[in-house]
């Protein structure tokens, strides 16, 4: 009875820790590695950590471009009617990389992580190559600009809102360092 109890007591202990679910996103090395590859074939190229979630890509001369990391949640589990001010409830989410180019046009977005329920179609590298060339200078509309995908319409606006978002923002964090170091 005792050791049921202490059982019991560890793995509810473990469940409502703290530590899970605050690690950094993984880092998927093989299969950016293998981006790489496919994107730069005859160049050696470098990933030097630029912040949190940024790198950049580089040879010994130049750099190509920069890999982004990210978490885009796309519903609650639950349902996405779940009242998000009523319930408690954790976001079903799926991680990305994106790799840009040095000008911050898309050359590849890839989905490695995806935890939510519904919406795999999103997935899809034919759905996600009509990134290519995105800029986040201008607006994508979904069902327009954008593919409309069936049952995977809350992941694929989520995905569509968070790589302009990701754009921009990396723009101006790419241009503040620039002038920053031309300071010196």
């Amino acid at each position: 009875m005792k050791k049921a109890i202490i059982l019991i007591l560890i793995v509810s202990w473990i469940v409502n820790s703290s530590f899970i679910g605050k690690e950094e996103l993984a880092y998927p090395t093989k299969k950016i590695n293998r981006e790489l590859r496919r994107l730069w074939k005859d160049e050696s190229v470098d990933i030097d950590k630029f912040n949190q979630n940024v790198y950049v890509i580089a040879n010994s001369n130049d750099t190509l471009g920069y890999l982004y990391l990210g978490r885009v949640n796309s519903c609650r589990q639950g349902g996405c009617a779940v009242n998000s001010l009523e319930e408690n409830l954790a976001f079903e989410f799926f991680d990305y990389f994106m790799i840009t180019d040095s000008d911050l046009r898309v050359k590849k977005v890839k989905i490695y992580n995806y935890q939510a329920t519904h919406g795999h179609e999103v997935m899809s590298s034919g759905w996600l190559r009509q990134f290519k060339m995105y800029d986040g200078k201008q607006s994508l509309v979904y069902g327009k600009d954008i593919e409309a995908i069936s049952g995977a319409t809350i992941s694929a606006k989520a995905l569509n809102e968070d790589l302009k978002y990701t754009l921009n923002h990396l723009e101006i964090i790419l241009s503040n360092k620039k002038t920053s170091l031309s300071k010196f």
